[in-house]
């Protein structure tokens, strides 16, 4: 199946100026992560997919609703007994996200 949409973290606001930046330490240390999220975007959008911005507070919600559910948590263990071993909670959030791109199509 060819890939249509990608699902990314929404990056966290960065002060205006690189200046800004270099002095706010929570600001460089997220500035990297800003980076490379907004690379992978724009390589998607130049391979005409769409991008999924998705909240990591929400996600799960989000995801739960395209499933008709209050809770994916079941949904996700059966997905993690499929799959096998790793089944972590970064894989757990990327199928969150994955739903949750998928119904906004």
């Amino acid at each position: 199946m060819p890939i249509a949409t990608i699902a990314i973290r929404v990056c966290p606001q960065l002060p205006p100026t690189t200046e800004e930046r270099i002095v706010n330490t929570r600001a460089a240390n997220v500035a990297d992560s800003v980076m490379y999220r907004e690379a992978l975007v724009t390589a998607a959008v130049a391979r005409g997919w769409s991008v999924y911005w998705y909240d990591r507070e929400r996600v799960f919600r989000d995801a739960a609703a395209t499933l008709g559910s209050k809770d994916i948590d079941a949904f996700l263990q059966a997905m993690g007994r499929s799959v096998g071993s790793p089944w972590q909670a970064k894989h757990k959030l990327a199928a969150a996200a994955a739903h949750a791109a998928g119904a906004r199509k």
